[in-house]
């Protein structure tokens, strides 16, 4: 494990700058189970130095949060009203025909920047994820989408210092059950993503501010 280093356009992050991003998010009420399994992992996290995405409270979702893309060309300070209204228009054009759908979540694994849940069946979502790459080619460019997410995955916590990786996935393991859950998805949410230096832990902490929520095209 080491320490996670929030990348834009292949740089450092620089420290309070905003950049959109368009997410999955879980919600309280309808994702429980996945809240309350991201929850059981969260006292493991805590034995090591990575700072979980979801709180204290059980059923809050904090910043847990599955990245299908990060509009790359410009941060969002300097992407305009009209220049955002283009890009949800063209979200929502290429979701309106998307039914809504279910995926499983899990199980936790940690890694480089930290721990994460897989996403599995992934068939469903990596469509939609193509589909908003698309959107955001359409709308900003080429030069928008830079960033490689790898594999979809749900972040779980983040890293701010080193640690064993695997005596933490050898806990994950042995300690959480079930290990999967689901999650319906039936939005996409464009989302204007900060990381700052925690206080309490000299890493990067991630907020974010919400843009716009675009719904899928209906019930499957």
């Amino acid at each position: 494990m080491q320490r996670f280093t929030p990348r834009f356009q292949g740089r450092p992050w620089t420290e309070g700058m905003d950049v959109l991003h368009v997410y999955l998010t879980p919600r309280p009420g309808t994702d429980e189970a996945l809240l309350d399994l991201a929850h059981a992992c969260r006292p493991a996290l805590l034995d090591y130095p990575i700072d979980p995405a979801c709180p204290a409270p059980a059923g809050d979702p904090g910043t847990l949060h599955v990245t299908l893309e990060m509009v790359a060309d410009a941060p969002a300070a300097d992407i305009g009203v009209d220049e955002r209204q283009d890009l949800i228009r063209a979200l929502r054009s290429a979701v309106a025909d998307v039914p809504a759908f279910t995926t499983e979540i899990g199980p936790p694994i940690a890694n480089v920047a930290g721990a994460v849940f897989d996403v599995w069946p992934d068939a469903e979502a990596s469509a939609l994820q193509d589909r908003v790459r698309t959107a955001i080619r359409a709308a900003r460019g080429d030069a928008a989408l830079q960033h490689d997410t790898g594999r979809l995955h749900m972040s779980l916590g983040y890293a701010y210092d080193t640690a064993d990786s695997d005596a933490l996935n050898g806990t994950l393991r042995n300690r959480i059950t079930p290990r999967r859950a689901p999650m319906r998805v039936d939005a996409i949410h464009l989302l204007s993503v900060r990381y700052d230096i925690a206080p309490d832990t000299g890493g990067w902490r991630m907020t974010w501010a919400p843009v716009a929520e675009v719904p899928l095209g209906g019930p499957a």
